[in-house]
């Protein structure tokens, strides 16, 4: 195998994601932050028994808001909470290793390894800086245009791409090529910015094309199953693009611009790149290798093969046969933390859908009545409603429990079914914590990008989508014709 230097400008595989954490989170000092988390979570738990939560419900209940205070203040690494929810989950609940273990087992959690093998590659190849220079060549002057290109191709991408999780694979290495072409180096504010608005966008903005993730998916089924509404796919984007993809595109760069402001210095043009106007033979292997993936990709709803298996394919040819990676410099150079990480976030999602957690709130959900309320009231509930919901089963899982119960919320309401199926769409939408998203949980392995800046940015993109695109979204539906503000449809 070729002698292959591990030190590429491009980072090759995923930092740790990890915040900066005391170097000893249980010192005296210290003892009171996790006493007081232990009591909210207490505390939490007596409120939902008394609601009458019970078994294993209950007890996930109390461990994610127990895990999830850690993973948002920052007061213990990632790594460690992570483990914790996996050991909490094993031993106080009756759900079984298949469950609170089956981020191991999941797709996603083998993308992480394998974007870290295709990371490396287009590192060490010259491939990821061939394609960042050429990017640089029309988003390196300055730092808005470069947030402004990449929100934009992420959306693209997902006409093209329906998985979220493989447009993040494809992306992240490539921003963080670009970040090092544009002087954005580690430890800047605008790697962490455009790194932050890519992953975000690829999560968000995909809401807004039919078939473009998961939790669009399930809700188009449900609807189709449960309602025997079909969904179009120019109505669906005529409904939703303008607001629900570019405001919030707009909001997503702004946010960027305000939390992690920043210069780009772009790179002299090298000596070295004017010589390499072709391609070497192992850029071809890897493009030909990527080619591969993408084409498969794509053609998963005929072959059946999940993202996460072939991109452990393409990472084990890059590796091996292809000669791209040395595997010595690999292991040398690869993360635990990130595989815990994303374990441990899909192992809690089957938690809560194991556990029956969302069905516990059915019965308080169909009793709301929308009758009695105002077009704008009526709509803002339902808005409130699919947030609470992202809020306690993720995105992925929102909708399954949402589309059911809209007939019940159609019954009088002064919205019709279709808009009282769509305004969901708004709630999936705002991501206010990483967890809510695995996808982003993904992006944050592989690009090295801690909880607390995550956590920042999702959180003020929510805030600022929560007084434009909340109130937006009607406006345009009434424009359209889907809701009348005023009076019944």
């Amino acid at each position: 195998m070729p002698s292959v230097n591990p030190s590429s400008s491009a980072p090759s595989a995923p930092a740790p994601v990890a915040t900066a954490v005391p170097a000893d989170a249980f010192a005296p000092g210290r003892l009171w932050r996790h006493a007081l988390l232990t009591a909210i979570s207490a505390a939490a738990g007596l409120a939902l028994y008394a609601a009458g939560l019970r078994g294993d419900a209950l007890a996930v209940a109390v461990i994610v808001l127990f895990c999830l205070s850690y993973w948002a203040t920052g007061w213990l690494p990632d790594f460690l909470v992570s483990l914790a929810l996996m050991f909490l989950l094993a031993t106080c609940t009756s759900l079984g290793a298949n469950v609170v273990f089956s981020g191991f087992m999941s797709s996603a959690f083998w993308l992480v390894f394998s974007g870290a093998v295709i990371g490396m590659s287009l590192g060490v190849t010259g491939l990821g800086e061939r394609v960042a220079s050429r990017l640089a060549d029309h988003c390196a002057h300055a730092y808005g245009i470069a947030l402004t290109g990449f929100v934009a191709i992420a959306f693209l991408l997902g006409i093209v791409m329906p998985s979220t999780l493989g447009r993040i694979a494809i992306l992240t290495p490539i921003v963080l090529s670009f970040c090092e072409r544009v002087g954005l180096t580690q430890g800047r504010p605008g790697r962490t910015g455009l790194l932050l608005a890519t992953a975000l966008a690829s999560c968000e903005l995909s809401t807004a094309i039919l078939p473009a993730n998961l939790p669009n998916l399930v809700m188009a089924g449900t609807a189709e199953t449960v309602l025997g509404l079909r969904l179009g796919y120019g109505e669906y984007a005529i409904a939703l693009v303008p607001v629900l993809a570019v405001v919030r595109g707009v909001v997503l760069v702004v946010v960027a611009m305000r939390l992690f402001p920043d210069r780009l210095t772009p790179l002299a043009t090298t000596a070295v790149d004017g010589t390499r106007t072709t391609m070497r033979p192992d850029e071809w292997r890897l493009l030909a290798a990527l080619a591969l993936m993408l084409g498969l990709w794509l053609t998963e709803p005929w072959h059946h093969i999940a993202a996460g298996w072939i991109g452990l394919g393409v990472a084990l040819l890059c590796l091996g046969p292809l000669r791209l990676v040395n595997p010595d410099a690999f292991l040398k150079q690869v993360k635990l933390a990130p595989l815990w990480f994303v374990a441990a976030i899909i192992g809690l999602t089957a938690a809560v859908d194991h556990a029956e957690l969302a069905n516990a709130l059915r019965p308080a959900l169909s009793r709301l009545d929308l009758a009695q309320m105002s077009t704008p009231s009526a709509y803002l509930v339902l808005v409130a409603l699919s947030v609470t919901l992202t809020f306690l089963v993720t995105s992925n899982a929102a909708p399954a429990l949402y589309t059911p119960l809209v007939p019940a919320l159609a019954v009088g309401a002064p919205l019709g079914v279709k808009a009282v199926l769509l305004t969901q769409t708004v709630g999936i939408s705002t991501i206010a914590l990483p967890y809510q998203a695995p996808p982003l949980v993904l992006a944050m392995a592989l690009a090295g990008i801690g909880i607390r800046d995550a956590t920042r940015y999702c959180f003020a993109t929510a805030l600022l989508a929560l007084v434009t695109v909340v109130p937006l979204t009607p406006l345009w539906w009434q424009l359209i014709g889907l809701l009348r503000l005023s009076g019944t449809p």
